[in-house]
């Protein structure tokens, strides 16, 4: 990884992540590759402390456009608002709990629902 002076440019060079779709079959020959170009964004970070790393987050959303941004140690504790960490244009699923802690930020144009019935009161997990 470049390194860099600013936090926000080294977490998007960090956390950007690129998996093709597999939504176009170009008629099931396994000889041929989908050049559309057609990519879905996926986003990692072990954060750390979501509250004082809220800057490098929102950069890596606005800059890097994800279709999903999966953030771990968030460590937040569970009455925390999740308000105050929202996004323009994506929706922020969270699980956060003091020492651990996670969440999703799902961009809008996605639909996406949180499965609850899958819910473990063992892990710091979000089902979608």
């Amino acid at each position: 990884m470049a390194t860099s002076n600013s936090a926000s440019e080294s977490h998007s060079e960090e956390w950007t992540r690129n998996a093709p779709r597999s939504d176009s079959s170009l008629d099931n020959d396994p000889e041929c590759l989908d050049t559309s170009l057609n990519f879905f964004y996926i986003n990692f970070c072990n954060i750390r402390d979501l509250k004082s790393n809220f800057q490098p987050v929102e950069h890596c959303l606005s800059s890097t456009k994800p279709h999903l941004l999966f953030l771990t140690e968030t460590q937040l504790s569970e009455a925390t608002d999740s308000s105050p960490f929202s996004v323009p244009t994506y929706f922020l699923y969270s699980h956060f709990l003091s020492k651990a802690g996670c969440c999703v930020y799902v961009r809008n144009d996605l639909t996406c629902s949180r499965a609850h019935a899958l819910k473990s009161s063992e892990f710091s997990s979000i089902w979608l």
